[in-house]
């Protein structure tokens, strides 16, 4: 069956996201150029035109693609799970896995994400707080049924578990020889859930 012309440009656009992810990836944003990711996706420099205003349009567009399909994977694998340290579980497992599936993603998202435009950064702003609201839900989730402690800001719990998982994804990157990010899910979900601390009581400063 022939596909429609809306479904054949929704095809379009996302064979030029997933070309300018691997195009920025690998020869940063600053180093690419609209030709580079146009030759990636397989398609005259004009063409990409049809779709996207330029590089600035496909950088955005591109992260807006890869944050939005990540709280997509993120809802649907958690929708069924009602235990928040679970589904707390779920989305660190599920981050990590997602990066290592893909390498030039990884790197995309890690590092180009860090823009210093400031167009740029609030352009992405929304989906990014659509994750962190993510994890916030299931810390106050976790709260309200007594697992999660009540004591510590929800805010500064979700800074301290995204930066986590963005550290461990970036580490990965540079050192892979190191391991896998499946490896590291366990013990950073140890560190995560139950401290630094020796079981017992903690020694007085």
């Amino acid at each position: 069956m022939s596909r429609s012309p809306p479904q054949r440009k929704a095809q379009r656009q996302r064979t030029i996201l997933e070309a300018a992810i691997r195009a920025f990836s690998r020869q940063g944003y600053h180093g690419c150029t609209v030709a580079q990711v146009a030759r990636e996706a397989g398609m005259a420099d004009g063409t990409l035109y049809l779709y996207f205003q330029g590089k600035e349009d496909l950088l955005i567009s591109a992260f807006r693609f890869v944050l939005e399909g990540l709280l997509e994977r993120l809802d649907r694998a958690t929708e069924q799970e009602a235990d928040p340290i679970a589904r707390l579980r779920l989305l660190v497992k599920l981050h990590l896995g997602m990066m290592e599936a893909d390498r030039d993603l990884a790197s995309f998202l890690q590092f180009q994400l860090r823009q210093p435009d400031e167009a740029i950064r609030h352009a992405i702003a929304e989906p990014l707080t659509g994750y962190a609201r993510r994890i916030e839900a299931i810390l106050d989730q976790g709260k309200a049924v007594g697992t999660i402690r009540p004591d510590i800001s929800t805010r500064v719990m979700r800074r301290v578990i995204f930066g986590a998982v963005d550290e461990t994804v970036s580490a990965w990157l540079l050192h892979p020889e190191s391991g896998t990010l499946s490896t590291r899910a366990g013990p950073l979900l140890e560190v995560l859930l139950r401290g630094v601390t020796r079981p017992g009581p903690v020694p007085a400063p």
